[in-house]
């Protein structure tokens, strides 16, 4: 969801109150260069003792998916959580 709207987040906002219960158990996942400090800027919006993360290289390396599983409060904080990753360069959010 890099450089999504103000409109895109409401409607994912709106679809999580609709068909999720929260506190839940949410899955980011996220692509991205294969590179060291794209990586470290990704996980170091997580704090990793509280989620299991997953990551698969793409088949030329040029490329890394993490899926990051978290518990969250509320969709607000899923949102907050997509708008600060949204800043790093490149992000494919899904």
């Amino acid at each position: 969801m890099n450089y999504s709207s103000k409109k895109d987040y409401e409607k994912l906002s709106d679809d999580l109150k609709k068909y999720q219960k929260w506190p839940s158990d949410y899955i980011f996942k996220f692509i991205i260069l294969n590179e060291l400090n794209k990586i470290e800027d990704l996980l170091s919006k997580f704090d990793l003792k509280r989620c299991r993360v997953s990551k698969k290289e793409s088949s030329n390396k040029k490329y890394i998916s993490i899926t990051i599983i978290k518990h969250m409060k509320n969709p607000d904080e899923v949102i907050n959580k997509y708008m600060d990753v949204s800043k790093i360069d490149g992000i494919i959010s899904l």
